[in-house]
Parts: structure tokens; C-alpha cells; sequence
């Protein structure tokens, strides 16, 4: 058997192995929330027969037997309330493991594919399949936070070129890789409840506002002295010394009083509304965070970072729960007509935020970058013959059986290539899918996984730390009233006006200037290539035109040829899809239009 497949085979059974495990699990607790819901149906009708009994014969043991069928059956509740949130964690458990080994068999379209995110203007993303169905940010992303989504986006769309932060992200992602289980775990309890990128928006503009004018010294005495007179008036009327008119009067009282700051309380709900089950949720995640030991630098800066924060976490998300309860009528009526709840919940909010107002971005953050992290570790550890590759100052690109990530193992054919110092232009010739475009991505592509600190497809990659910009794709635009030439008119415009900046540059160039005469095309490459030649570039270019290829004579140390090439043999036409020096020698242009009918 094949190194790959064997590897592969042994990933497929490692994640089927731990659906299983997880079913079972599901399965256990599916069957004890059955049972605890007939002990909750049985402890309803023994409620109702209780005080129906006690109605017609009122002995003190039917009342007990009532009181006590009710505050059971409102355990049961509970209980059961704890059963199925265990069964639906355990259910997630094995829906992403079940995920996992169906992306490994090529079947990831129940994955977020990005498409949201791709933009033909990016210097690289469409041409390169960074976003999209069936792209590279398909196969990482597994982040459960939209915020560690957009962290993800940033790093495959706008990567940290500085070496000491790759590497450092190379050891994280390393670390993270073999754990397994709490990678998961930290996933199933980041999907528990659904957020949207508007939810840390508005936390963020509660925490950065300022304080309510709630906190005074007027409410914060009438706060405790209305309840205080309202709990002693219903006590004396319990006990027969006042009449109970006097409660619903002093309750009036309270809401009257706190409907002269009604507006302003429920401008800071509007913002806190329904965040507890988030912050409940982001909680959890610290924990998960803080239990875990780390060695590499970013993931013990993030445990440190979240030390102590999901005690204070909860203690928030608590606080806003509880001011959620006004939601209910029935409920506030209580809780503020006796007791005041708003002003003592505003009053926790503005407490919290005094103390806490500066780390809750570094909690958060640490939540974020793990999520982010966890997706790529996840890759690597779905891809364990994948290596890490090193940067270098003098070699531009230099690889050894470099793949493409977005082919299947068993169809990609790997290359080893490599660029000196001094070589500014590749000029890569060959025949209609002879390999050239996949190629081009096979490098892009890499680099991109290389400076987010993910490991890449290739047993060696040394690179250096370059821009990389590409035309492979560019179309018209009705929309824009753009035509297709001068829409790539635009895009090598933008390479070489940064280029003439002063950016280091991989220039990723397929089949240019198509839109225009041979003659002129052939001018204008020239012309192009010779530009690049002026500026710290490696620039490879895909053609048809092999008289490009003469180039190499005029420029021996600067532009070099290389080619993919395609053999006809028995009326088959046939591709090793390897590349070599050289220029390209063989056609399959008119074979193919033979082929299909086309041509006599």
C-alpha cells in the first residue's frame, strides 16, 4: 500500500473509531433523558393529584405529597435540563468526527466553503482558491466563533510576514496538532450556542461606553429602601397587623419610580440583551483554555491571559441573565415591583465594566486566536505527511515534491523546483493541460499556508517572505464596463506600481495579454518581463509563446525556461505533468480539435 493511502486510511479509521465512541455516548444519554422524562410526567400527575385530593380531603399528608412531587419534579426538570445538553454535546462530538472522515474521502460540501469572502480584485485569493467551494479555506476552517472565522480570513488573505511571528505560530500550531481531544472539545463547546459577528459588536460598544447615570446616590438609596418597606408592609399584612392594601400601593410606588429612568435602562438592555448565553459559552472556553498545559510561547500568553477570566465571565454573564427576566411580564412584575431588579442589574453591569473594562479584549482575544489556531492545527493533524517549512534571505523559492493541497493525494503529481539568487523570470512553456496552471497554484498556494505558520505540501520548502500577487483568472466586468483586456491591464498595472514601491514580490502570471493580436501580445510580454527584471521579484510566467523563451539568451543569469510537456503516442495523448528545464517542444492543440470533431 501506498505511504499516502496507508496514512490516510489509518486517519479515516482514528476519526469512524471516535464517531462510534461518541454515538454510544449519545446514545446512553438519549435513553436516560427517556426515563427521567416519564419520572417528570409521573411526578406532574402526582402533583396535580396531590392538591386535587387535598381539595376534597384536606389532610396534611396531601399536601406534603404535593409539595414534595413538585419541588421533585422541578429537580427532574433540571436534571433532564443537564441529560440533554450532554447528549447534544456528545451529538456534536460525533457529527465532527464523522465530518472529518468524510472531508478525508473528498466529501466536504457540508463544510462553510467562504465564498462570502472571495473577491476577484484580492491580489491572490480567487486565482488561487483561497476561498470558495472546494477552496483552501474549506478544508481548514473548523472555528466555531465568528470572530476566530475572521481571524482566519485575515491570516490566509493578509499574512504576518515577519519570521519571528511565523515561526511562533508554527510551534503553536505544532503543540496543538496531537491534542486531539481537547482541539474538539474546545470546538463541540464553541458551537453550543450560536453568535453572530453583531453580538461581540454590541458587547464591545457596551464595554466601551460610559457608565450610566443610573449609579447616583439617590437610586443607590432608594434602590434598597423602597424594596425594604415593600418586604416589611407584606410582612405585616401577613401577619394581620395592616391591611393588605397597602402592598400593591407601595408596589405602584416602586414602579413608579422606576419608570422615570425607564428609557435609559432600556437603551443598555437593547445592548445586553441576550448576550449571557454567549458570554456563558466564551466562559466555558477560558476554562477549557486555562485546564489545557502549554509550551509553545502564543498558547501559554493565552492561558495567561485568561486566567481567572471564566469565574468573572460567568459572574457577567449571570448578572445579564438575570436582566433578561424582565423580558417576562409576569416575572418583572416581581422582581421590579418589589424588589427593583433593573437598577441593581445596571448598577452589577457598570461595576464590572469598572473592573474588568481593560482584560475583557485580551479574554476574548485569547478565545479568537485559539479558535483561529485550532482550524490549522487541525489541518496539520489531517495531513501528517505535510512538513513545516523554513525562510530564508538569499533563496527565493526552493521545494522538493511540492503538491497542491486542493488535489487528492493519489491524483496530485509533486515537483521539486528550485530559484537562484539572481533569477528574476521563469518562463514556463507547455501545452494545453500539461500542468503549467496547477503549477503556478501549487507554489501560490503554499506560500500562503507557509507565512500563516501552517505546514505545507512538500517534504522540504525553504522560501523567502514575499508579497505574492497573480493574474491566472481575470475576466470582463459588464457591471464595471470593464472588457477582459483592460481588466488585466489593471491587475499588472497594480503589480508592477507596487513593484516600482518597493515590495519584495511573487509575481504569478498565466497566459497574459490574451486579449490582443500575437504580434503585440509578444511585444508586450517582453516588454513586461524586461520591467520585472529592474526589481526584487521572482516572477514566473505561463505561455503559449515560446518565443518568450529566447529570452534566457538575452538574460542567462536572470531568466531561465522551464516547461511541461505532453506525448503522443497511438493517437493518446499522455502528460507526466512534471516540470523540467527547457522550452517546451511538443503541441496537442490541433490533436485535441482532431479528436473532438472539430477539424478534418
Amino acid at each position: 500500500m501506498n505511504p499516502d493511502d496507508k496514512l490516510k486510511e489509518d486517519l479515516v479509521k482514528n476519526y469512524n473509531d471516535r464517531a462510534d465512541i461518541f454515538l454510544q455516548e449519545e446514545n446512553h444519554f438519549k435513553r436516560k433523558s427517556k426515563i427521567i422524562s416519564s419520572f417528570r410526567l409521573l411526578l406532574g400527575i402526582l402533583t396535580l393529584v396531590g392538591i386535587w385530593m387535598f381539595t376534597i380531603y384536606p389532610a396534611a399528608y396531601w399536601l406534603v405529597l404535593s409539595s414534595l412531587s413538585f419541588i421533585s419534579f422541578f429537580v427532574v426538570v433540571v436534571l433532564d435540563g443537564k441529560t440533554n445538553k450532554k447528549r447534544q454535546y456528545f451529538h456534536r462530538l460525533r457529527t465532527i468526527n464523522e465530518q472529518e472522515s468524510a472531508t478525508l474521502n473528498g466529501k466536504s460540501a457540508s463544510l462553510t466553503t467562504g465564498s462570502l469572502y472571495s473577491s476577484q480584485d484580492h491580489a491572490y485569493a480567487y486565482d488561487l482558491d483561497i476561498f470558495g467551494a472546494g477552496s483552501l479555506f474549506q478544508m481548514i476552517n473548523r472555528t466555531c466563533t465568528p470572530s476566530g472565522e475572521k481571524l482566519l480570513v485575515d491570516h490566509l488573505s493578509n499574512p504576518d510576514l515577519q519570521t519571528q511571528h511565523i515561526l511562533q505560530r508554527q510551534k503553536a500550531i505544532a503543540e496543538l496538532m496531537p491534542l486531539q481531544d481537547f482541539r474538539q472539545q474546545f470546538m463541540v463547546t464553541g458551537q453550543e450556542n450560536s453568535e453572530t459577528p453583531n453580538d461581540i459588536l454590541q458587547l464591545n460598544l457596551w464595554l466601551n461606553s460610559a457608565n450610566s447615570k443610573l449609579n447616583n446616590p439617590v437610586i443607590a438609596t432608594f434602590r434598597f429602601i423602597l424594596p425594604a418597606v415593600t418586604l416589611i408592609l407584606l410582612l405585616l399584612a401577613v401577619f394581620g397587623i395592616i391591611s393588605y392594601f397597602f402592598v400593591p400601593v407601595s408596589i405602584l410606588i416602586n414602579m413608579a419610580f422606576l419608570q422615570l429612568y425607564r428609557s435609559q435602562i432600556n437603551k443598555i438592555h437593547a445592548v445586553v440583551s441576550h448576550k449571557h448565553h454567549i458570554l456563558n459559552k466564551y466562559a466555558k472556553l477560558l476554562k477549557h483554555l486555562n485546564d489545557q498545559t502549554f509550551s509553545s510561547e502564543i498558547l501559554t500568553s493565552l492561558r495567561r491571559y485568561g486566567k481567572d477570566a471564566d469565574s468573572s465571565l460567568n459572574a457577567l454573564s449571570k448578572t445579564m441573565s438575570f436582566f433578561d427576566q424582565r423580558l417576562n411580564d409576569l416575572v418583572a412584575i416581581v422582581l421590579n415591583g418589589i424588589f427593583l431588579s433593573d437598577f441593581h442589574c445596571v448598577i452589577a453591569l457598570d461595576r464590572w465594566k469598572q473592573t474588568h473594562k481593560d482584560h475583557m479584549p485580551q479574554w476574548l482575544n485569547s478565545i479568537f486566536l485559539m479558535d483561529e489556531l485550532n482550524s490549522f492545527a487541525n489541518f496539520a493533524f489531517n495531513n501528517p505527511d505535510y512538513t513545516y517549512p523554513t525562510f530564508s534571505d538569499t533563496i527565493f523559492f526552493e521545494a522538493e515534491n511540492l503538491g497542491h493541497p486542493l488535489i487528492r493525494d493519489h491524483e496530485c503529481i509533486k515537483n521539486n523546483f528550485s530559484s537562484s539568487a539572481e533569477e528574476k523570470v521563469i518562463v514556463l512553456t507547455g501545452a494545453n493541460m500539461s500542468g503549467k496552471s496547477t503549477f503556478l497554484r501549487s507554489m501560490g498556494i503554499n506560500l500562503i499556508l507557509a507565512y500563516s505558520g501552517a505546514p505545507v505540501y512538500a517534504t522540504k520548502l525553504v522560501c523567502n517572505k514575499t508579497t505574492v500577487y497573480t493574474s491566472m483568472r481575470v475576466t470582463d466586468s459588464l457591471g464595471q464596463d470593464t472588457s477582459y483586456f483592460y481588466a488585466e491591464l489593471k491587475r499588472l498595472s497594480a503589480i508592477v506600481k507596487n513593484l516600482r514601491e518597493g515590495t519584495k514580490m511573487l509575481v504569478l502570471l498565466d497566459e497574459i495579454l490574451k486579449g490582443t493580436n500575437s504580434d503585440d501580445k509578444l511585444l508586450g510580454s517582453i516588454g513586461l518581463i524586461e520591467e520585472f527584471l529592474q526589481y526584487d521579484c521572482l516572477c514566473l510566467i505561463a505561455t503559449h509563446d515560446l518565443a518568450l523563451g529566447e529570452l534566457e539568451n538575452k538574460y542567462p543569469k536572470q531568466i531561465s525556461n522551464y516547461c511541461f510537456e505532453s506525448e503522443l503516442n497511438s493517437d493518446q495523448l499522455t502528460f507526466d505533468y512534471t516540470i523540467k528545464r527547457g522550452i517546451a517542444k511538443n503541441k496537442n492543440a490541433t490533436f485535441l480539435m482532431r479528436k473532438e470533431g472539430l477539424i478534418k
